[in-house]
């Protein structure tokens, strides 16, 4: 298996993970909206996240090969196949910061662009209620969610710098 067939699965396995905890995390919030009361406001947001989410799935899962050379996953390694006879601890730290970054950028969009629809609609809002119901935790979130996916790009495109320096560190201690 070369490492480009190797990443081109774990993007579509991870856009196909997208797809799936977005709709079981936002379902609930799109119901709510519905039932209390269908307004202008939610029409974007509804439809707004329905189209990044059929974006990201659709980038994800058919434009494996343009996120592959974008990022340049192929790039770091001394071969191009992958023997999983040999996996050394290199390699196996390097699949562990790429599962990890992914993990956190996938974990953090769907609240991310809740609460920037949530800050966006009171910041514009004419309604009072609005203001009242503001929770001022949603402005943690928000920054939250924004620096976990900040981090997990960090962590994305530097991870062979990332490794040799964790494993220089662990050399180190054991030496």
């Amino acid at each position: 298996m070369t490492k480009k067939d190797f990443f081109r699965i774990i993007i579509k396995l991870f856009g196909l993970y997208w797809i799936v905890t977005s709709i079981y995390n936002q379902l609930p919030n799109i119901f709510s909206i519905i039932f209390k009361g269908f307004d202008s406001y939610y029409l974007p947001y509804v439809l707004g996240y329905f189209l990044v989410c059929i974006f990201l799935f659709v980038l994800l899962v058919f434009y494996t090969d343009k996120i592959i050379k974008w990022l340049k996953l192929e790039k770091g390694y001394d071969e191009d196949l992958i023997d999983f006879s040999n996996f050394n601890t290199g390699n196996i730290i390097k699949l562990a910061l790429i599962i990890f970054s992914f993990m956190l950028i996938i974990n953090n969009v769907s609240t991310f662009f809740t609460q920037t629809y949530y800050v966006v609609r009171l910041k514009f809002s004419m309604n009072l209620s609005d203001t009242v119901n503001y929770i001022p935790q949603s402005d943690y979130a928000w920054a939250k969610s924004f620096i976990d996916m900040f981090i997990g790009y960090i962590i994305l495109t530097n991870y062979p710098a990332i490794s040799r320096f964790l494993l220089k560190i662990t050399q180190k201690n054991e030496g």
